[in-house]
């Protein structure tokens, strides 16, 4: 009796516990509700920089032919703060005693993105001007120019033309840049050497304008040069100099047959019988100067250089070659050019 009864104890256990299971397994488990997140930004945050100007660094224009130094300053004055009265650019202070071989990694050192440098050279009542903008990157010249100066007002304007390229150059339109006002501070300089442009202008006159007893000395007339004009490429080397003196030889080379042929420049270093047509463009009727320079042993403590001056055509054939020697760069140039003009007083 015992058993029947445990037996059927058991059974309705059993019963009500599938019961149960069964209970349990059809009601659903509820989903959690998801966890609320933040909506992004309806404005993107703009890169890292980009309101940023670009920073430029004017070093002191080297003087040539031994005038006075303090043009050259005045000059790089003049740029730095011409620059920072249009806008858009920021101007370092002018450094002084800065080798020319140093300029990039000075430039570098102050994290400057482009610095300017150039040469100028006092002729009769004005200036013959080479203004270079590098960009401090890749130290590559990505702008190259040369005027005629003969005061404050034609040094901004090179300035101005020189800051559209650097505005150009980092992809701001200079049209959008907003204009400062003509009586804008000049930039404070940390080195002292900072001027009024009025006492620029001083220095300026002083060099240009030599006034001896109240009396200007009588401007010599126009130079008349033929209408074929000259391209000059960078000088090379062919021994025994530094790359700072293919730089002064390309520049007096430059100077030298400025003061004949209307002359301009190139960055092109490749060979200039390959690249004639590239560094002529559209413009066939020009020649294209060159030249190698090299040092000879000194003898009797005097330096002797020789230059070898080369002038092609557009189309890349040797028009003439010249040589010239002196116990300077400008005098071996000189004396190479002076044959050329003699030989070829056309240009052609």
């Amino acid at each position: 009796m015992f058993d029947r009864v445990s037996t059927r104890g058991l059974l309705g256990l059993a019963a009500l516990c599938c019961a149960l299971l069964f209970a349990t397994a059809a009601t659903p488990t509820p989903t959690p509700a998801p966890t609320p997140t933040a909506l992004p930004s309806a404005t993107p945050t703009p890169p890292t920089g980009i309101e940023q100007l670009p920073t430029v660094l004017v070093y002191p224009f080297d003087v040539q032919t031994g005038a006075d130094p303090r043009i050259g300053m005045a000059i790089g004055q003049i740029l730095g703060q011409e620059m920072v009265a249009a806008g858009g650019i920021n101007v370092l202070p002018i450094q002084q005693g800065v080798a020319r071989t140093d300029f990039l990694a000075n430039a570098r050192k102050n994290h400057a993105d482009f610095y300017i440098s150039g040469y100028v050279t006092p002729v009769g009542d004005s200036a013959a001007v080479v203004e270079q903008v590098v960009s401090v990157e890749s130290g590559v010249i990505l702008f190259s120019q040369t005027a005629q100066v003969s005061s404050v007002a034609d040094v901004a304007s090179q300035s101005l033309l020189a800051r559209s390229q650097i505005l150009a150059f980092v992809g701001r339109n200079t049209e959008s840049m907003q204009t400062q006002s003509s009586n804008t501070p000049a930039p404070t300089s940390t080195n002292g050497a900072q001027m009024p442009i009025q006492g620029l202008g001083s220095i300026v006159n002083s060099v240009f304008k030599h006034n001896k007893g109240g009396a200007h000395a009588p401007t010599p007339g126009p130079v008349v040069k033929p209408d074929r004009g000259v391209i000059v490429a960078p000088v090379i080397a062919s021994g025994g100099v530094s790359a700072t003196d293919m730089t002064n030889a390309t520049h007096e080379l430059y100077f030298a047959l400025n003061a004949r042929f209307s002359t301009q420049m190139t960055t092109v270093t490749t060979s200039v019988a390959q690249s004639a047509d590239a560094i002529c463009g559209s413009n066939r009727d020009n020649t294209i100067a060159t030249g190698s320079l090299a040092q000879a042993p000194a003898a009797h403590n005097k330096t002797q250089l020789t230059f070898e001056l080369q002038v092609y055509t557009c189309f890349g054939a040797a028009l003439d070659h010249e040589t010239g020697k002196g116990p300077t760069i400008k005098a071996a140039v000189d004396a190479a050019v002076a044959a050329y003009a003699t030989a070829h007083p056309d240009n052609s």
